[in-house]
């Protein structure tokens, strides 16, 4: 197997040899312009990392060169332009490929894998796979796919990954393993995995197709759970997406009555592996903890744009104040929204948590996750432990998706960005955490401290 830079060669080898309609040249001149002016109109602030000047160059660059191909795909259009749309450093503004990949007989890697420090390391043993990979490679680091050091492939995949900084996108990168997995990497049927320790296993890979037929139990991974340990005195919450608002005001009222019925009065909280997800989650946790009326954010300052309106009126939001607010302001109109002036109430007495509180972060930890744990900072409600976060304190907020003419290709813009609360016009960085220990070991060092 081998990294395939060459992009002519990639889709008559891969999962593309699939129907895949084909886009003219005529339409990827449509779909470019239409990302250069969509950019351009939605973003607050689209040019503050690269200029204007250059990120046009690279646009154009890329079009010229894609324009020589005979046969040009959506998978060739995104290739083309996702690693300089990347270079705008918003986590939040992307392309998509996601969709157009989950439409056809994809292969499935055969792990779910973590990327810390630059190496790739092995979480869990997916579906489909557990009767033919022995149990002992979770946590095994991989240094060679089918003879590929896998350096040259973290880089690459970091490339294609929208945030705020090099290194968070390599972190980031680990969540679309998967489909980059089927876009880069000439398939064979037989995939060599070599470790660190100098093992190795050889794996028959496995189509999407091939997997719906067989008989192994769903490892489904739930968003959220928690475990007590009685004689430790202590409650272990694990969060994984903040997502399922209603369901998880359900999960933690069940929660909290438990530890308190059970006199509970230590609470970790892991985000090490939480990409962010909808932010009034993170609301409804803090509501448990603080002390006092609470804002995750200083303000929010918001591009009103005609594509963002047209967005809006024919999509299914369902925050009417917020459509209204967006409608009736002027295209072209920055506005900023003062959180300070909305706080959230906390919970009443006897359902909030009174004990002590340490969230566990890494550099996996992104947008409405790093949010949260940047408040619990500032409250002084916990201790964090662990990495900075990958998400940034000030960053993308809104996103809207918008789908290309041609290409049917979903670019997601940033309407609006956050500034959390306790930061500054100027911070780029994320969430530092009080006690820095490798994320990894994270849960190991409070166990034995505290």
């Amino acid at each position: 197997m081998k990294i395939l830079l060459y992009l002519p060669i990639l889709f008559t080898l891969n999962i593309y040899s699939q129907t895949v309609k084909l886009i003219s040249k005529d339409e990827v001149d449509e779909d470019v312009d239409y990302i250069k002016y969509t950019i351009e109109d939605a973003s607050v602030s689209p040019y503050s990392q690269i200029s204007k000047k250059k990120f046009v160059r690279l646009i154009n660059r890329a079009h010229r060169r894609i324009l020589k191909k005979d046969i040009i795909s959506p998978f060739d259009f995104y290739l083309a332009f996702q690693p300089i749309i990347a270079k705008l450093r918003d986590g939040h503004t992307e392309l998509n490929i996601a969709d157009r990949i989950s439409e056809t007989d994809y292969l499935i890697f055969p792990f779910t894998v973590g990327i810390q420090n630059n190496s790739l390391f092995i979480k869990s043993i997916k579906d489909g796979y557990q009767n033919f990979v022995p149990d002992n490679v979770i946590g095994k680091k991989i240094v060679r796919i089918d003879g590929i050091n896998v350096h040259k492939i973290i880089k690459l995949f970091g490339s294609y990954t929208s945030a705020e900084t090099n290194k968070s996108s390599i972190a980031l990168s680990q969540y679309y393993f998967n489909d980059y997995y089927n876009l880069f990497i000439e398939k064979k049927d037989t995939l060599k995995i070599v470790f660190e320790d100098e093992t190795n296993v050889d794996i028959n890979i496995l189509k999407r197709s091939q997997l719906k037929n067989t008989s192994q139990k769903n490892n489904k991974i739930e968003n959220f759970s928690y475990c007590i340990v009685k004689d430790k005195n202590y409650a272990l919450l694990t969060i994984r997406s903040f997502s399922d608002l209603e369901f998880f005001k359900t999960f933690l009222l069940e929660m909290f009555d438990r530890l308190k019925q059970e006199n509970i009065t230590n609470l970790i909280i892991d985000i090490r592996e939480n990409g962010g997800g909808n932010s009034e989650l993170g609301d409804e946790l803090l509501s448990y903890l603080v002390s006092q009326p609470f804002t995750q954010y200083n303000k929010t300052v918001t591009k009103y744009s005609e594509t963002q309106k047209q967005f809006l009126k024919n999509s299914s939001y369902t925050d009417l104040e917020y459509t209204q607010k967006i409608l009736s302001n002027t295209s072209g109109k920055i506005g900023t929204e003062i959180k300070s002036s909305n706080l959230i109430n906390t919970k009443g007495e006897d359902q909030k948590f009174k004990g002590s509180v340490i969230v566990l972060i890494s550099g996996q930890t992104f947008s409405s996750a790093a949010d949260f744990a940047n408040a619990l900072k500032y409250y002084r409600t916990g201790i964090l432990v662990g990495e900075e976060s990958g998400g940034f304190v000030v960053s993308g907020g809104e996103s809207i998706q918008i789908k290309l003419p041609n290409s049917k290709l979903i670019l997601n813009i940033s309407t609006s960005m956050d500034y959390d609360v306790g930061t500054n016009e100027g911070d780029r960085h994320g969430v530092r955490p009080d006690i820095h220990v490798p994320s990894a070991k994270a849960l190991d060092y409070i166990l034995k401290n505290f």
